[in-house]
């Protein structure tokens, strides 16, 4: 147990600059979680929605990480100019506990017909705890951990871009902006600057509806982390979407995992995901991979205009006359 304890002062007090990598949560699936990775996303998808994501790390291994999320973003009268949004966590890691409270505000702007750009940031409340009364010692009487609980809180902001279209995305975060020095009962501690980086490219396969096939999307993309002084993490999926309902992908995280996902739409309002990572790294011989589960519901879609019903019939003809013409050069 003082391996655990000493396990749960490194993941959340950083004592070490190795251990501060870890003061953020993770996600393998980063596309289900990408609310909590940038508040720029806020409002870009054209619903209000909610969502519940829970992550037990390196099952079988004693004080092993786990994270909660709940969240809910849209957009002022889901126009997709204006989001907003509110994100509650709490990650808990051996005897000790992270608790946060965030607020989300984001603008997007129209660059052109094809591109547009979010611009968000999200401040927030952190607190820090260590429950010592927890910790099972083998010197009962050490001066140093006889307090019961070691809590500290601090202003956490976080902010970021979104650039994207119908079919890519690149977007980029900055967290911990104004958490740097945290107050424990007898020291103070420095936490790190997190930087995130996410790009995507969704490909149609079979979107002709006239064809009668099944739609199939692939989405290729990566999730890049950095903490200093650690290396530059990264992370790399490919998704495929079948018939805009079921789906299922590969993932690899660099030097630590691979893993999987596996999600469906129930209805036209809940979605339903899964996720299971295996770490290859030194942490293999103790623990029997990690789970996550994510549960969304959209409260509100945005109802399509006149001029989204005449942009897509001046589509549709457009694209009509392009094969005709195709088709009589052939001729």
């Amino acid at each position: 147990m003082k391996a655990l304890l000493i396990l749960s002062l490194f993941f959340v007090l950083g004592v070490t600059d190795t251990a501060s990598a870890q003061q953020r949560g993770i996600y393998s699936n980063f596309l289900l979680n990408d609310f909590y990775y940038n508040p720029a996303i806020a409002g870009s998808k054209g619903v209000h929605k909610a969502n519940i994501s829970y992550r037990n790390q390196w099952v079988g291994f004693e004080g092993a990480p786990s994270l909660i999320i709940g969240n809910f973003n849209g957009s002022y009268k889901n126009e997709g100019k204006l989001g907003y949004g509110v994100t509650l966590l709490s990650e808990t890691t051996g005897i000790t506990q992270n608790t946060g409270a965030y607020l989300n505000y984001a603008h997007h702007f129209k660059l052109s017909d094809k591109y547009k750009l979010g611009l968000g940031v999200q401040p927030g409340y952190m607190q820090y705890r260590v429950k010592l009364y927890d910790a099972q010692l083998a010197d009962q009487g050490d001066e140093v951990l006889s307090g019961s609980i070691y809590s500290a809180t601090a202003i956490d902001v976080s902010a970021g871009f979104h650039f994207y279209s119908e079919n890519f995305f690149l977007m980029g975060a900055m967290h911990r902006m104004l958490s740097r020095n945290i107050q424990f009962t007898t020291y103070n501690d420095n936490l790190e600057f997190h930087y995130t980086g996410v790009v995507g490219y969704t490909m149609h396969l079979n979107s002709d509806p006239k064809k009668k096939k099944m739609p199939i999307d692939i989405q290729p993309s990566a999730l890049i982390r950095y903490v200093k002084p650690l290396p530059v993490q990264y992370s790399i999926m490919v998704k495929a979407t079948f018939d805009k309902k079921y789906w299922g992908g590969l993932i690899f995280r660099s030097d630590d995992a691979i893993g999987l996902t596996l999600g469906m739409q129930i209805g036209e309002k809940f979605n339903v995901g899964y996720g299971f990572d295996y770490t290859y790294s030194g942490l293999s011989s103790y623990q029997a991979g990690s789970h996550e589960i994510m549960l969304s519901y959209v409260i509100s879609r945005k109802k399509p205009s006149l001029n989204d019903k005449d942009d897509e019939l001046n589509k549709s003809i457009i694209e009509d006359l392009q094969k005709s013409i195709e088709e009589n050069k052939k001729r």
